[in-house]
């Protein structure tokens, strides 16, 4: 295990090589940036690091995260929070000694998923930090975290990868030719896990060509056509069936990454509309299809951004994505 085999964030990489090399490491640490760019492969390496200083050992433990002196905390159920009967048993686990390892180690992912209750009773476990026990917070929202947390932290800032990272790593990995693969890197927004989930969800180009016949307007002439096919946009991204929380939390990112396709959608007529660079397209593969739409009366940037997250907002209060999406096209006179 080693960071040299995650891609991206240099810069993290020789911050905590050099930390690592001086000894110098906080115990509570918090990695904050986008989804999907290596912040959680970076924990569990930095993990393996402080249990094992001399890394030799248990390496197959670490990766089938089935170790008793590594513990994964993530958010559960419909919700997406941390239950407070989780993060006590973290505060009870810190102040035990390690069984096996030199440390303990307590990986929080999406740690701003919290109860205030539960960011409260942590931070007390934060300013009275064990020798031999270290905690690191995972986060793409830092700003809903608690200033009190995360001013007891040693913060990592992670970036977005770049297109061209992203792009090699699918023609290693995936055997993409160079067109497919550039094409999947810009559609990943900088997400190297959005990326593979695209290389290897069968579904994902039927999604995205449903989502784009919508915005097209494509066989909607009414209301009534609207809500069918946003009935059937709707089934496929459906938690309603489903118990497993890993898949609850993957699919609510399928969802949020949808959204963020239709402002896109929107900014790329405006690109078209004022002639700029064609280079800057999200849809640059559908550039027939966009052209020839009608770019008068186009919505603002502003409008589109302001209603969007009205939309987030409804489905982080489980309004069925139909009926918050109904409302967005409504609030646009799309019909």
């Amino acid at each position: 295990m080693d960071f040299s085999n995650i891609i991206g964030n240099s810069n993290i990489k020789k911050k905590l090589n050099k930390a690592i090399e001086n000894n110098n490491l906080s115990n509570t640490l918090l990695f904050s940036g986008p989804s999907g760019v290596g912040k959680y492969q970076f924990a569990k390496i930095l993990a393996y690091y402080l249990m094992y200083p001399s890394k030799t050992k248990d390496e197959i433990k670490l990766k089938n995260n089935n170790h008793p002196d590594l513990h994964i905390y993530t958010p559960c159920g419909k919700t997406s929070m941390h239950l407070i009967a989780s993060i006590r048993d973290l505060i009870s686990e810190v102040h035990i000694s390690p069984f096996e390892a030199k440390a303990k180690v307590f990986i929080i992912k999406d740690a701003n998923r919290m109860h205030s209750i539960s960011f409260n009773a942590l931070l007390k476990t934060l300013e009275e930090p064990t020798f031999d026990s270290y905690i690191i917070l995972i986060t793409e929202n830092v700003d809903e975290i608690l200033p009190t947390i995360i001013s007891r932290c040693f913060k990592m800032n992670f970036s977005a990868l770049t297109n061209d990272e992203i792009s090699s790593f699918i023609q290693r990995t995936y055997q993409k030719d160079e067109k497919d693969a550039t094409a999947i890197a810009k559609i990943s927004l900088g997400s190297i896990t959005t990326a593979i989930e695209l290389c290897e969800d069968s579904l994902y180009l039927k999604k995205r060509e449903f989502l784009f016949d919508i915005l097209l307007k494509k066989n909607i002439y009414s209301y009534f056509d609207l809500s069918k096919k946003l009935d059937e946009l709707e089934e496929m991204f459906s938690i309603d069936k489903i118990s497993d929380d890993l898949e609850i939390i993957k699919i609510k990112k399928e969802i949020n990454l949808l959204l963020n396709k239709i402002i896109y959608f929107f900014r790329d007529l405006y690109i078209l509309k004022e002639n700029i660079d064609k280079k800057n397209l999200f849809f640059f593969d559908k550039i027939d299809q966009l052209e020839k739409l009608k770019f008068y009366n186009l919505p603002s940037i502003e409008k589109i951004d302001l209603l969007l997250e009205k939309v987030k907002l409804a489905i982080s209060r489980n309004i069925k994505l139909k009926v918050a999406l109904e409302s967005f096209f409504l609030s646009i006179n799309f019909i």
